[in-house]
């Protein structure tokens, strides 16, 4: 009995303990909440992420009351309207501003109040069964995480370009490494060939430096008074076309007279039958080599190859006309008489 007397003491002592810390606790957190409260409706522009009920609320810096209530506005979905309770002593007036502190560790945030001047008046009366209306401000934080999730976001569809243009062109890419790599073996074996050819390079551009201070010398050596006369000639030169314009507008003048005047219209009527003549007579000498060329085609065409076997004819007659003599002349008597030779005569 004695052994179970102290279990019970000892549970007892812990279950007052616990709720000795529940009750520290419960005290430490809601003495800021104990007695009367003036709530407010705070509305934010955009996403209130970490914010919840029960969140702290602080007026620069203070706390001063927690949130109450979420809720989407009504007239604007895009808006979060959060119910503030803070303590009634808060100057909250016109000039009252609020804003979202988020904590970027912990991803908690809060309702912050930023009080205005002294003088400002009070926040407007809302109406009956509305709470006065606080427009809060983007946070820094707010804005640097919105831009952070942007740029971010950025990335991630860059990176996803970037991995669609190395997968779709992985062939071209392969191909162009395997080049890259054939260009350097080939830039291996041909080390001696490339130092010569850097060498020559090198050689001529040291001949072109040379040259070029041997043109310096020479733009150097030119004589001033040299240069000066030789522009003079050329002006004078520019002088004597200007007077020989006058003379060479009197030739044309006279040409142009001798043309329109009644002797130059005879002289070209003149020439003008004489040339027709010449194409009188150029186009006679023109038929007359036709008719020429078509003769000479006929005759070496047919009249050739019969005049051919003509001679073939001809030469074949005086072959036998030339064996026919010969025969005559070596025996004449077997020529007449036929036979190999004159048959005798018996006297019968």
């Amino acid at each position: 009995m004695e052994t179970r007397a102290n279990y019970i003491i000892i549970g007892l002592f812990t279950l007052a303990v616990i709720a000795a810390g529940f009750g520290f606790v419960w005290w430490f957190n809601g003495s800021n909440s104990r007695g009367p409260r003036a709530s407010y409706d705070v509305v934010f522009s955009g996403p209130v992420s970490g914010l919840q009920t029960g969140s702290a609320v602080t007026f620069n810096g203070i706390p001063v009351g927690e949130v109450t209530r979420l809720r989407l506005d009504k007239e604007d979905p895009r808006k979060v309207v959060a119910t503030v309770a803070v303590q009634p002593d808060t100057p909250v007036k016109s000039d009252t501003r609020a804003e979202l502190d988020a904590q970027v560790l912990t991803g908690l945030a809060s309702v912050g109040l930023i009080g205005g001047s002294a003088t400002a008046t009070p926040l407007p009366t809302p109406t009956e069964g509305q709470l006065p209306r606080i427009e809060a401000d983007a946070s820094a934080v707010q804005d640097l995480m919105q831009g952070a999730r942007q740029v971010m976001g950025r990335v991630d569809d860059i990176a996803r370009r970037v991995d669609d243009l190395l997968r779709d062109n992985e062939g071209k890419i392969s191909s162009v490494i395997d080049n890259v790599d054939k260009f350097t073996t080939v830039l291996g074996n041909n080390a001696d060939t490339i130092n010569g050819l850097i060498t020559d390079v090198g050689a001529a551009a040291r001949r072109i430096d040379q040259l070029a201070g041997n043109l310096d010398k020479t733009v150097t050596s030119v004589e001033p008074d040299k240069v000066r006369a030789i522009v003079d000639n050329v002006a004078q030169f520019s002088t004597q076309l200007e007077g020989m314009t006058s003379k060479v507008n009197a030739i044309l003048d006279n040409v142009n007279g001798l043309t329109s005047g009644e002797e130059g219209k005879g002289m070209f009527n003149e020439i003008a039958a004489a040339a027709a003549e010449v194409r009188k007579l150029a186009a006679n000498l023109d038929t007359r080599t036709a008719e020429l060329t078509a003769n000479l085609n006929e005759f070496t065409g047919p009249g050739l190859r019969q005049y051919q076997a003509l001679a073939v004819d001809g030469r074949r007659t005086l072959a036998e006309i030339e064996r026919v003599f010969r025969k005559l002349e070596s025996n004449p008597r077997q020529f007449l008489f036929g036979g190999s030779s004159v048959p005798g005569y018996t006297g019968r």
